[in-house]
């Protein structure tokens, strides 16, 4: 047999499922608010790692090898940014096939070598290059100091001479290397010293200084080697007449009032300063 519910039971379970319902819409109401905020605020970039924020990407099969401690991208010869490298370099020199002066001083061929142009302003073509190492080829620092006997300060003059830098091919931390043409470096060796005839008297007589000064200090090194076995000798011979052995103790006694001692096995004399 149920049990009927008084009124006023009734009454109050009425009231908590209203009061339920209220709450349950509050709550349903303040989640879409935060979700209506979350979507109107501008989304928060994550902040990238230095792995992240200094990645490149690179295709390595269009680069190779450069031999100076990077990787150099290949670009085709249709490519824009050669055709605008080639044409900066020649904006000031314009190239007309009846002007023989913008022709290779050589071979007279259109074909001109754009380094040599740019750094040296000597129109050649690279087959010319190739065939006449003794006026084209290019020097470092060091062959342009040995071979034409040129100073530092010259070499760094640059209204002397014009200087190709390229990365230096040992190590890239390194300076520079310093490419001159030794074309330029044998004219003004010729103006300095007079002709390359002079030029190699001098040579030659520099090697004979320094051959001369190796010498000498050799004879040096030899009479003082000679002077020390003298000594040695010398001594070997004291001990064997005062028949001492080859190592002992000093024993000192003084020999007058002048500071002055003398060991009592070997005759050793010492002079000894009091302070």
């Amino acid at each position: 047999m149920s049990q009927e519910l008084t009124p006023e039971q009734q009454a109050r379970i009425e009231a908590n499922r209203q009061q339920a319902l209220e709450r349950r819409k509050a709550a349903e109401e303040k989640q879409a608010r935060e979700a209506s905020r979350s979507s109107n605020k501008p989304k928060e970039r994550l902040r990238g790692t230095k792995m992240s924020t200094n990645y490149y990407e690179y295709n390595l099969t269009t680069m190779h090898d450069t031999k100076a401690g990077f990787i150099e991208e290949e670009q085709s010869a249709a490519s824009p940014e050669k055709r605008r490298r080639i044409q900066q370099v020649f904006d000031d020199v314009p190239i007309d096939p009846g002007d023989d002066s913008h022709k290779c001083c050589e071979c007279a061929s259109l074909d001109l070598d754009i380094a040599y142009l740019k750094v040296f302003k000597v129109m050649v073509c690279k087959p010319c290059i190739e065939k006449i190492p003794d006026k084209y080829s290019l020097l470092t620092k060091t062959e342009a100091k040995d071979d034409y006997l040129l100073t530092d300060s010259e070499l760094r003059d640059r209204e002397l001479f014009a200087v190709w830098e390229k990365p230096n091919p040992h190590k890239s931390t390194w300076n520079n290397m310093l490419l001159y043409l030794r074309r330029d470096l044998e004219a003004f060796a010729i103006k300095k010293w007079g002709s390359l005839d002079e030029l190699d008297a001098e040579f030659e007589r520099r090697v004979e200084d320094k051959r001369v000064r190796k010498e000498r200090k050799y004879k040096r090194s030899v009479a003082e080697l000679r002077r020390r076995t003298r000594a040695d000798e010398w001594e070997k011979q004291r001990r064997e007449r005062l028949k001492l052995e080859n190592e002992h103790e000093h024993t000192f006694e003084a020999i007058g009032d002048d500071g002055e001692q003398k060991c009592t096995a070997c005759g050793l004399v010492i002079e000894v300063e009091e302070f």
